[in-house]
């Protein structure tokens, strides 16, 4: 390169017309010796050996530098032409390198876009599965506190129902005591009221008794009077008899026509004046 550049700097237009010149000569040199051979010999002036060979050698340098020039010119499009080829296949590398880094880096992303989808399927997959195990355990617990509190409940209940029972015992251990003690009290003062009037009874049955044939020896059968308040005898029945049919029926007869017997006033003594087993001993 340095030579084809230092060549175009000494080939200057002067140079270049000189050597154009001198070419011209050498033409009409040879001509002329081409000419003198066929025609006759012609005197001419001589020409001084010494331009001729002066004229001859700056020719020969003129073309030695055209030689170098379109040797140099011909390296330098050889040069090109394999600089363009390394271009070229350094390019066409280059594109190759982009193409595979793009389709290798087209597959790694695929590849992670299918990882990342399948990391998030996994995770969708497992929330899911906490998100349900949440809510078991959730039910689960409801279920539980609902069932304790239902035990609680049941357990309250259960006690207070306890507590009711036993205290409705308690009641009626109570009221049967009072109603036994109450009852025990009334028997006795019953049983001293019948004392005082099982006489006087006594006494008005036998005004109305009409005496059987046989007498009022072994008339002596207990008869089951129903009474009302006032002492009304509402009905009289031998549950026992002496063994006298006539005798049994007169007393009977006898209850019925004594109707009112006297009994106590106190509504308390009553019930056990309502109905009496009354023993009949004339």
């Amino acid at each position: 390169m340095r030579t084809r550049r230092a060549s175009k700097r000494r080939l200057s237009p002067l140079a270049v017309g000189l050597a154009i010149v001198v070419h011209i000569a050498l033409l009409a040199f040879v001509f002329v010796k081409i000419e003198h051979r066929i025609r006759p010999t012609v005197v001419a002036p001589q020409v001084k050996s010494e331009n001729v060979v002066d004229a001859v050698a700056v020719d020969s340098q003129v073309l030695e530098k055209e030689k170098e020039r379109k040797r140099q010119l011909e390296l330098d499009k050889q040069r090109k032409i394999k600089e363009d080829k390394r271009k070229k296949a350094e390019e066409k590398r280059i594109k190759e390198e982009k193409r595979k880094k793009a389709e290798a880096d087209k597959k790694r992303q695929a590849e992670e876009k299918k990882k990342a989808a399948a990391k998030k399927k996994r995770d969708a997959e497992k929330k899911k599965k906490a998100e349900a195990e949440k809510k078991r355990k959730a039910e689960e617990k409801k279920k539980a506190d609902a069932k304790k509190k239902r035990e609680a409940e049941k357990k309250k209940k259960a006690a207070a129902e306890k507590k009711r029972k036993e205290a409705a015992a308690k009641k009626k251990r109570e009221d049967a005591l009072k109603k036994k003690m109450e009852g025990e009290a009334r028997q006795r003062r019953a049983a001293t009221a019948l004392s005082q009037y099982v006489p006087r009874i006594q006494q008005k049955v036998e005004v109305n008794w009409r005496l059987p044939p046989s007498g009022a020896a072994g008339c002596n059968p207990t008869v089951r009077v129903t009474l009302a308040r006032d002492g009304t005898v509402q009905s009289a029945k031998v549950v026992k008899s002496s063994g006298n049919g006539y005798c049994d029926r007169s007393v009977e007869t006898a209850f019925m026509r004594a109707s009112p017997i006297p009994i106590p006033q106190d509504p308390e003594l009553y019930s056990e004046f309502k109905v009496i087993d009354f023993p009949f001993r004339p």
